[in-house]
């Protein structure tokens, strides 16, 4: 971004006090003009979701999203909607979308390109769009690092960031299974750095526009395209209400003191890092490692790929100098990329030796209540598909600081991936944190331990107060635990 670019977002912001559509109260206004940012952690997939709608309602200007992942189904038809209708009233909207996505949303992408306020780009594109295993071959070294970015900015006051992509799986809306997950909502200056970074990536070399990979729908496409929106809303319009109820939510604490403050940073990788040019703090880690500090008193580690390669003496010495580390992450069965886990597995004895607490999320979370998509659709998940569960959440707490964001604890994100997130120094969020996981890891996840002769034990501890044993992955067969370990040995745990 060169100078003039920095400038004017600047010269926005300078005027940030005056957007009264985001910013009534006066007590709101000496918050911000302290340099604090509003936020609120989301953990409650039908929260996320409406944050995000209600952003994309409010907007009166402008709407920047990029994203790793947006699917082609109930959930990114709905957005892809009230993107449209965002730009129906004049809203100036920006999409910026991984390749890695895949071609399944390529038709809609196309269609609503052609409407004059919405610029769509495809970033780090394959050339091979239907024949990907040819890029692969040609310039696997390049096609590896992906963008993991998942942000919404409406009039570059307000923000959500996190770990949930756009699917129906991040959202408990998905028939086949469920990720639990984590966003933040925050508001204020900081908001400008999240700006700032989504230009560096908007405007790179590497962001093509949907047009000149595909070309653009005609009006009669797009007006079919339309359509199929409608009666999407149609069938579902308890949902509509449901969402405009919790928006008027959202939009009650935006307008009130009852919002959390603190002290803020958004942290970004550089664009750089997919040429793989990336150096210091260009890099997410490097940031996060520098505004966390070292622990003093507790970390908490929540990771849904949790491959510590860099940092395995890091973690290890930690527990030595009086510091509680927990670790949480995926069991075998819940991992949805199995061969992370072969990775991780290996690092688990020794983490356990050094006295780092591990927990490991179950693969079937039992949910007898019915999810806000049923009682909003009054479509019934296959209870398979509705208890069979997967971590997808990213966050970390060090004292009295949270991040919160896109960023795995494994080397895909250390070296390969782009990511971004949210640090926060709070002692209202540091609580929040940790009394969610104090009160919920026993249900969720199994408690790791050595037995008395140096073995890896798993705990789970029951609704009635039971504890039971196992002694090898829960609910795995032989063959799974072969497969685990032989993938463990070959030399690609770089890629993770």
């Amino acid at each position: 971004m060169n100078q003039d670019q920095q400038n004017q977002i600047n010269s926005k912001h300078k005027n940030i006090l005056e957007n009264g559509q985001w910013i009534n109260d006066p007590q709101i206004r000496e918050k911000l003009a302290q340099n604090l940012t509003a936020y609120l952690a989301m953990n409650e997939a039908f929260q996320s979701i409406a944050a995000r709608v209600h952003l994309i309602r409010n907007a009166q200007n402008t709407l920047d999203l990029k994203y790793y992942i947006w699917s082609n189904d109930f959930i990114g038809n709905l957005l892809l909607d009230e993107l449209l209708q965002a730009a129906d009233r004049g809203i100036k909207i920006r999409l910026l979308i991984d390749d890695q996505n895949g071609v399944s949303l390529d038709e809609h992408l196309k269609h609503i390109s052609g409407h004059p306020n919405i610029q769509i780009k495809i970033y780090n594109p394959y050339k091979f769009r239907n024949f990907r295993a040819i890029d692969y071959v040609i310039r696997g070294k390049q096609i590896n690092h992906r963008m993991h970015n998942k942000l919404t900015i409406a009039d570059d006051v307000i923000a959500v960031t996190g770990g949930r992509n756009i699917g129906s799986e991040y959202f408990e809306a998905s028939d086949h299974f469920q990720f639990t997950d984590m966003d933040i909502l925050f508001f204020g200056h900081v908001v400008r750095d999240a700006k700032a970074a989504y230009l560096q990536f908007w405007e790179h070399p590497l962001s093509v526009p949907v047009i000149d990979i595909m070309g653009t729908g005609t009006a009669e496409q797009l007006q079919q395209l339309r359509d199929e929106y409608i009666e999407l809303a149609k069938k579902n319009i308890q949902i509509d209400y449901k969402v405009d109820t919790e928006q008027k939510k959202l939009e009650n604490l935006l307008q009130k003191t009852i919002l959390n403050w603190a002290p803020a940073f958004f942290l970004a990788d550089s664009p750089k890092k997919t040429l793989g040019q990336a150096k210091g703090h260009e890099l997410i880690y490097e940031q996060i490692m520098q505004e966390m500090g070292t622990p003093k008193h507790q970390l908490d580690l929540i990771s849904a790929y949790f491959v510590p390669t860099k940092e395995i003496d890091y973690l290890s010495k930690l527990p030595a100098q009086n510091v509680k580390v927990r670790v949480l992450t995926n069991s075998f069965l819940a991992n949805n990329v199995a061969m992370v886990h072969a990775f991780y597995q290996k690092y688990r004895h020794r983490l356990l030796k050094s006295g780092v607490k591990l927990y490991e999320f179950k693969s079937l979370i039992e949910r007898e209540d019915l999810t806000w998509y049923e009682r909003m659709t009054g479509n019934i998940i296959p209870k398979k598909g509705k208890d069979r569960s997967c971590l997808h959440a990213k966050f970390i707490h060090v004292d009295n600081k949270v991040f919160i964001g896109s960023f795995n604890f494994d080397p895909r994100s250390f070296e390969l991936n782009t990511e971004v997130g949210l640090l926060i120094e709070s002692e209202q969020l540091k609580k929040q944190i940790t009394d969610l996981l104090d009160q919920h890891l026993h249900k969720i996840a199994y408690e790791l331990k050595l037995n008395q002769q140096g073995k890896i034990i798993w705990l789970e501890h029951t609704d009635n107060g039971e504890i039971k044993e196992f002694n090898k992955d829960p609910k795995t067969s032989r063959f799974q635990r072969f497969m685990m370990k032989s993938t463990s040995l070959l030399p690609i745990e770089w890629m993770m």
